[in-house]
């Protein structure tokens, strides 16, 4: 997992564009944890979560950042986009 967060990393700064993707609700929270520990401390990543819903979480912030942030995103439906 963390290979791949770092090839779209560099496809995000080579190509000059977002790259979009989601996480099975249950691994959200490994996800999260392997994002902030892999991701360049520029990089931003927003996440966005329960969409339409009362309980929506939409954030974006640096990967340094978001070490600081605490958020549950366990079993919540979330899309992620990393920016470079």
């Amino acid at each position: 997992r963390k290979k791949m967060i770092k090839k779209l990393e560099k496809l995000s700064f080579e190509n000059k564009q977002s790259q979009i993707f989601i996480e099975t609700p249950y691994r959200n929270e490994k996800m999260f944890a392997d994002l902030k520990s892999t991701l360049s401390k520029n990089t931003n990543l927003c996440i966005a979560c329960d969409i339409t819903l009362s309980t929506e979480y939409i954030k974006t912030y640096t990967a340094e950042i978001w070490k600081k942030v605490k958020v549950d995103l366990h079993k919540r439906p979330a899309i992620y986009i990393i920016q470079k």
